[in-house]
């Protein structure tokens, strides 16, 4: 066991996570002109459509940027031979 390794790939899935939720909601607001439809009021007054739309985008998008994280920091940690985010492990 790695203890190094699962450090430095906990740390880099979850900056990546903040860092896509930045993102995602920026992008979101830019476009539509208001707020996400997370929780609270947003979520009420949303449609559904909008609330699926919101999280299509968000679980791509945050798929996305982790993997980029964690190939990240298998090259920065040594270059693992397995990847952390597939099946199986």
């Amino acid at each position: 066991m790695d203890i190094g390794w699962k450090a430095a790939s906990a740390v880099s899935l979850a900056g990546a996570g903040l860092v896509a939720n930045l993102i995602i909601n920026s992008a979101w607001k830019l476009v539509t002109g208001h707020k996400p439809p997370q929780d609270g009021e947003e979520a009420a007054q949303a449609s559904v459509l909008e609330v699926v739309i919101f999280a299509a985008i968000s679980g791509v998008a945050v798929t996305l940027i982790q993997r980029a994280a964690m190939r990240r920091a298998n090259s920065w940690y040594g270059g693992r031979d397995k990847d952390p985010l597939e099946l199986g492990n």
